[in-house]
Order: C-alpha cells, then structure tokens, then sequence
C-alpha cells in the first residue's frame, strides 16, 4: 500500500526529502575543528535543499544535517565540519567540508 502512495507524490517534492542510508548514518557533522585536524579533506558541500521552502528552525536543522551527512557519504567521507552542528544553529548557512577520517 505504501509503495503505490509513494508513486502519486510529484518528483518534485521528492527533491526536498533526505533520506538517510546506513553509509550516511555513520558520519559525523561537527563544529569542532580539532576533530577533523587530522583527517583528509575532500571538498566542501552544503545542506541546502535547493527547494525554496519555509521549515521550523529545528526541521530544518535536521534536514539539513541529513542532508549534509548524505552528501557526505557519496563523496566518501566520514566527517563535515559545519555551523548546523550547533544545537542553537538559527541559519541560514548549511555550508560544510567533508572529511575522511581513519
């Protein structure tokens, strides 16, 4: 039944969903440079959602922390430096630096 609801959502509203996978769940998005010191660092990325949309600040923290965690993962890292660590974090920056550590 949940699958054949799944198929009647726009594509396009599926744009803004992050949907998190064992690979993306292992990383770590921390504003605590010292931790990543002694990592590789991959690029940067950012968890902004590319949709135009108004979210509660605490949703939208957390969809961007999945957002950034996902992104993190296909480009094979294990760690994002990011301000959207912060518990307090009000916006509007999702930028981050990927990681791999270990």
């Amino acid at each position: 039944m949940l699958r054949s609801l799944l198929f009647l959502v726009p594509a396009s509203a599926l744009g803004a969903c992050a949907i998190p996978n064992s690979a993306s769940n292992a990383v770590v998005v921390t504003e605590t440079k010292a931790i990543v010191e002694s990592c590789k660092r991959i690029g940067d990325t950012n968890g902004d959602s590319g949709v135009s949309q108004a979210l509660l600040l605490d949703r939208a923290r957390d969809s961007a922390l999945s957002r950034l965690k996902i992104r993190a993962a296909e480009a094979g890292g294990t760690h994002v430096l990011s301000s959207v660590a912060d518990p307090k974090w009000k916006g509007p920056s999702t930028d981050g630096v990927i990681y791999k550590c270990g």
